[in-house]
């Protein structure tokens, strides 16, 4: 089996890597003491990627994007999070959108994709998380309108969305089988949406939306009606995906630093490279590092191949977020009380970590899907 990257992969990521090392790495010290981006910059950041080409890269050519699959899409977003900005290219159009219809396609798909607007989505609410099966949030027809009620909440992106993919409620009696996905105007009547929610991260201050008699067209149904569970589970999925490549980043930038460091620290007349508990720590890391990037390549492969990875994708995702967790640890043990200073970027890695082993399903949850799947006849 060849697990070499195509010439064409290859010199995507060399590009990737050049503008994350030229664009992205001069900022981190400030993002670092400030824990965010300021939108200016990041608009900024996404015409100067548009400039170069970098613009709805996984979107197919007949949509005016640029085409790539998976498996690249994984290795931009490898060499995108060595910086732990957070910064992604433009013109993104997130999964569930693809089952836009006509009448809904140039406001809610060609619109991104012309970088004239964005979206984001609402899954997780006070009493849901991980068990869409609990959701609450319940939409009910009314003549050629629907009325939600309801909360959601850790919603990201919100301040930077123009509309919101809403599951809700349409049917009680099937639980999450009886979800419909809703596209949502952020001025729609009825909605409002709080003030950030302040968290650990850096540059994610999620907020929490209420519906209050909140009234969406009939025509904003994204796919069928009580199908929006299939809907989830797909956008679930490319998300799990996605993230297991950002902690690939992320792991990867914070093991270079730290064997940079270990050979220019000197302890005792040594230089920290020489000792061999720091050996362990790097030779654990780039084992486990390696593993996860392996991992993530398979299921990004699988998904090319037009090939199920809902398991693989689980997996993936799992092992990597976990796997950053503990690369993250090692490498700020390394640099000891400089990696815990606000303006060294693996004290920022190691926050933002965290929260991926939580979001789009918990570990917890990983494992028992995992063996659900294996238990299966």
């Amino acid at each position: 089996m060849d697990f070499s990257l195509s010439e064409e992969v290859r010199m995507m990521q060399e590009s990737v890597r050049e503008f994350t090392e030229r664009e992205l790495f001069p900022l981190e010290r400030e993002f670092c003491l400030e824990g965010r981006l300021p939108q200016p910059k990041r608009l900024e950041l996404e015409k100067k990627g548009r400039d170069l080409g970098f613009w709805a890269l996984d979107v197919p050519t007949e949509y005016g994007g640029a085409g790539l699959g998976q498996l690249a899409m994984c290795v931009i977003h490898e060499e995108l999070y060595r910086s732990p900005l957070m910064f992604e290219f433009g013109g993104f159009v997130e999964p569930a959108l693809y089952l836009t219809n006509e009448r809904q396609k140039d406001k809610y798909f060609h619109s991104i994709v012309r970088g004239e607007r964005k979206s984001c989505y609402a899954f997780t609410e006070p009493g849901a998380g991980s068990d869409l099966a609990r959701v609450q949030t319940r939409a009910v027809k009314k003549g050629d309108h629907w009325i939600i009620n309801g909360s959601k909440t850790f919603i990201s992106h919100v301040d930077r969305a123009d509309f919101i993919m809403v599951f809700a409620l349409t049917n009680p009696g099937k639980g999450a089988k009886g979800l419909t996905c809703f596209l949502v105007e952020k001025n729609a009547p009825g909605l409002h949406i709080s003030n950030p929610i302040r968290t650990m991260g850096d540059d994610w201050d999620p907020y929490t939306l209420s519906f209050e008699d909140c009234v969406v067209p009939d025509e904003n149904v994204l796919g069928e009606v009580d199908r929006g569970f299939v809907v989830a589970d797909e956008q679930l999925t490319h998300g799990r995906l996605k993230i297991a490549a950002y902690n690939i980043g992320i792991a990867k930038r914070c093991l270079e630093m730290a064997v940079a460091y270990s050979k220019e620290r000197v302890t005792f007349g040594q230089p920290l490279a020489s000792r061999q508990a720091i050996q362990w720590m790097l030779a654990d890391s780039e084992v486990e590092l390696m593993a996860a990037r392996l991992l993530v390549y398979q299921a990004a492969y699988m998904a090319d191949s037009k090939r199920e990875i809902r398991n693989e994708a689980f997996v993936a995702k799992l092992y990597a977020t976990e796997m950053a967790q503990r690369v993250t640890d090692r490498a700020l043990q390394i640099f000891g009380g400089m990696g815990y200073c606000l303006e060294v970027p693996i004290q920022s890695f190691y926050r933002q970590v965290r929260v991926w082993r939580i979001g789009h399903g918990t570990s917890e949850i990983h494992r028992m899907m995992i063996a659900r799947n294996m238990l299966r006849d």
